[in-house]
């Protein structure tokens, strides 16, 4: 099995590691249905930077309606965050929550009061709600392809011998993704009654992700999901402990096509912040086709991920993309960390 090979080279190598962090690849490597909720570890004491997250994204242009929300989990820190971002005719409302957790729920309904997340059929339907003073959301997110797993096909030893055993503590992690199609409601309301209904129909993203992921220790990051009318693109290039790790997807009713190099170069200045991009170009590269993909900022969201290491930057853009005289929209991530220790 991969995790005993995993523990011999550990032990060739002299080197000590939480064994809780291995706990995440005994369960294999292949997603089923079961995987869309948590997963408990049966360990003593989760590792400090456990983290498992649901996020989810959908960009109605027609309507001028965004979203971006993500639930997370970090159990070695007894904490749960909420985060959801909606903005309606260029205004954005964001809502930030971070709970006390002595365990994961009982049920598979996640979030708080405000926002919940529920999975209503495996890998093919989940509903999103929003209860604000200003808004209500309620939306949900079918399949329009079937999900993308990182690690199939992936031999974790030899992702350790790449990139070393650091990686464990960066994203010793099972991570799927996969692109959505969105609809329902979103309500407007003024002294907390309903003003207008817009209604929502569009392409979206989601991704799950568990394991361990230490935000400080990845230097640099770019991500990008990008939603045409035949596809879903997905990328990212990241630098850690000196180190790229690199690669994605393409999802087609064909099915899902591995990314295996990506390159990004990007210009920033976006309305005049220094650090904000304004566009950038992701050279993809798949076993048979290459593809230039460049992005133009719609909106830009600042955002941040402070930890006992340091800060890690999110700047998350709203971008329209361009590939091959086609047009599509999505969002573009870029990431960067300031160390204090």
């Amino acid at each position: 099995m991969a995790i005993e090979r995993i523990r011999k080279y550990l032990k060739e190598k002299n080197v000590e590691i939480d064994d809780a962090l291995l706990k995440y690849l005994e369960k294999g490597l292949d997603i089923m249905d079961k995987d869309e909720y948590k997963h408990v570890l049966d360990v003593p004491k989760y590792p400090l930077h456990h983290n498992e997250s649901w996020y989810f994204n959908f960009l109605d242009f027609n309507s001028d309606v965004y979203m971006i929300t993500r639930v997370s989990f970090q159990m070695g820190m007894k904490e749960s965050d909420v985060m959801l971002v909606l903005i309606v005719d260029d205004k954005p409302t964001a809502y930030f929550n971070r709970l006390k957790v002595e365990d994961f729920p009982k049920d598979d309904i996640y979030g708080d009061k405000k926002v919940k997340f529920e999975c209503l059929e495996p890998m093919k339907k989940w509903r999103v709600t929003f209860l604000h003073r200003k808004h209500e959301v309620d939306v949900i997110f079918e399949a329009r392809f079937p999900p993308f797993n990182y690690m199939s096909n992936e031999d974790p030893l030899e992702t350790i011998k790449e990139f070393g055993v650091e990686i464990l503590d960066v994203a010793a992690q099972q991570h799927y993704e996969q692109g959505m199609k969105v609809t329902g409601t979103v309500k407007i309301k003024k002294k907390r009654e309903v003003k207008e209904v817009r209604q929502i129909n569009c392409h979206g993203h989601r991704d799950h992700s568990w394991g361990t992921r230490d935000w400080v220790n990845i230097d640099r990051w770019n991500w990008m999901a990008a939603q045409f009318d035949d596809c879903t693109i997905n990328a990212f290039r990241s630098e850690v402990f000196g180190k790229i790790p690199k690669g994605g997807f393409i999802s087609t009713l064909e099915g899902n096509e591995k990314v295996i190099d990506v390159e990004v170069e990007t210009e920033f200045g976006h309305e005049g912040k220094e650090k904000a991009p304004k566009s950038s170009r992701f050279k993809i590269k798949t076993p048979i086709r290459e593809l230039l993909i460049v992005s133009h900022t719609r909106k830009s969201l600042y955002l941040q991920r402070p930890s006992e290491g340091g800060l890690a930057e999110i700047y998350e853009q709203i971008v329209e993309f361009e590939m091959n005289g086609k047009k599509g929209y999505g969002i573009s991530e870029y990431m960067t960390s300031i160390k204090t220790k």
